[in-house]
Order: structure tokens, then sequence, then C-alpha cells
């Protein structure tokens, strides 16, 4: 079964939008991920040691 060029055109426009929103949320994980590691890597620093 054909699809029209209409068709065609909606489902590569769609199937384009959801991979940018995939990038996105791939992207932002990535910067929370080392967000959360910055963050504990200055609070270890911060903190002092337990040993005399």
């Amino acid at each position: 079964m054909h699809q029209s060029r209409k068709e065609q055109g909606i489902e590569r426009t769609s199937k384009r939008l959801l991979h940018a929103d995939r990038r996105e949320a791939i992207m932002l994980a990535r910067e929370e991920s080392s967000i959360e590691a910055g963050g504990e890597l200055g609070r270890a620093s911060v903190m002092p040691s337990k040993t005399p």
C-alpha cells in the first residue's frame, strides 16, 4: 500500500519531532547527572575528614 506525499511528509515531520524530544531528554539527563556528581564533589571537599 502506497502513502500519499502528504502522508509521507507528515510521517517524516513527526519522526523528526520525536527524535528531537528524545535527544533533548537524553541531554537533560546527562546534565542532571553531571550536576549531581559536581555537587557530591563539592560537598566532599567542604566536609572535613573525620580522622585526626
